[in-house]
């Protein structure tokens, strides 16, 4: 699930992981990738597996 099918706002998943919203709006423009310990944030927050943020598997429950 992406950020923006999860119903989150860019400022509460930064708030969520302790980043900047400019951080988030850099990530999820493609500019920037988010460290390591912040994509498995990220990917505990939206349900997903850190390989689907890297462009890989699909997100856990779309078979």
């Amino acid at each position: 699930m992406t950020i923006k099918r999860s119903g989150l706002s860019s400022g509460r998943v930064a708030k969520s992981l302790g980043v900047t919203e400019g951080d988030v709006t850099l990530w999820r423009a493609g500019i920037t990738l988010p460290r390591a310990a912040d994509c498995r944030r990220l990917s505990e927050l939206l349900h997903v597996e850190m390989a689907w943020l890297n462009g890989g598997s699909k997100p856990v429950g779309e078979g």
